[in-house]
């Protein structure tokens, strides 16, 4: 099974208002996507913010806007398969580690 995502919007920056009128005009996302391994037991994530333009003939007024608005946003504005692949190396670090720290090692006074 493969690793699942899932996009998390964490914060919509808005200007209170714009020229045309249009008010709450999203101009920045503050998003997440979490990478989970196919066993569940590992998650990992990748955080960014993306600034989105203004464009007055595709508005959705912030009262009408989904997820589904702005992760579509995201996904045209990102290079999402960079960033999975990036997370997918994160995954595979932790459930196949090629390093190891141990701390204290001889507290025991050996």
């Amino acid at each position: 099974m493969a690793n699942t995502y899932n996009w998390v919007i964490n914060a919509l920056n808005a200007k209170v208002s714009v020229e045309d009128g249009n008010e709450n005009v999203i101009y920045s996302i503050q998003w997440q996507l979490d990478a989970v391994d196919s066993s569940e037991e590992h998650t990992v994530s990748a955080t960014g913010d993306l600034q989105v333009e203004y464009d007055a003939n595709n508005f959705i007024p912030y009262e009408d806007l989904t997820k589904a608005d702005v992760v579509g946003w995201l996904e045209a504005g990102l290079d999402v398969e960079s960033i999975k692949s990036n997370l997918n190396d994160k995954l595979e670090k932790l459930i196949t580690p090629t390093k190891v720290t141990y701390t204290d090692p001889f507290a025991s006074g050996a």
